[in-house]
C-alpha cells in the first residue's frame, strides 16, 4: 500500500505542487474574487447554481494551466544541451492566471462599489479585455 502512495505522492510533488508559492497566491486570490463574486450576485439577487459550477470550472482550467506551465518548465530540451529553454512559459502561466484573478477581483469590486477605483482605471481594464466602455 506504501509503495502506489509514495509513487503518486511523488508525481503529485513533481508534476502539480512543485511550484507551491504561486499556487499559494493564486489561491488566496480565487477565494477572494469568489466571495467578492458571491456578494455582488447576492446584492443583484442573481444568485445561482450555475455561477458555483462556473468556480468549479475555474478550479478545473486554472489546475490544467498550472501542471502545464510546470511540466513545460522543467522540459530540458537535448538541443540545448540540457537546458530548460522553456523555463519561461512556467513563469508566463502562473502570472498570466494571478493577474487574470486580480482584473475580476477590481471589476468585482467596481461592480459592487461603482466609482471605488478612478474611472481611467477601470476603462483601461474595458479596453484590454475588448469589452466596450461602461464608464461612459
Amino acid at each position: 500500500m506504501a509503495w502506489p502512495m509514495t509513487c503518486v505522492a511523488q508525481f503529485l510533488e513533481r508534476y502539480v505542487f512543485g511550484d507551491c508559492h504561486w499556487v499559494i497566491y493564486l489561491a488566496v486570490l480565487v477565494v477572494l474574487d469568489t466571495l467578492l463574486g458571491f456578494v455582488k450576485h447576492w446584492m443583484t439577487n442573481t444568485v445561482s447554481s450555475k455561477g458555483w459550477g462556473d468556480v468549479g470550472t475555474k478550479l478545473l482550467l486554472y489546475s490544467a494551466v498550472l501542471i502545464l506551465g510546470h511540466v513545460l518548465g522543467h522540459v530540458e530540451t537535448a538541443a540545448a544541451n540540457g537546458t530548460n529553454s522553456l523555463g519561461w512559459f512556467k513563469t508566463f502561466s502562473c502570472v498570466f492566471l494571478i493577474v487574470r484573478e486580480a482584473i475580476s477581483i477590481v471589476e468585482n469590486i467596481e461592480e459592487i462599489h461603482p466609482g471605488f477605483f478612478p474611472a481611467w482605471i477601470v476603462r483601461r481594464l474595458y479596453v484590454i479585455q475588448g469589452k466596450e466602455d461602461q464608464t461612459r
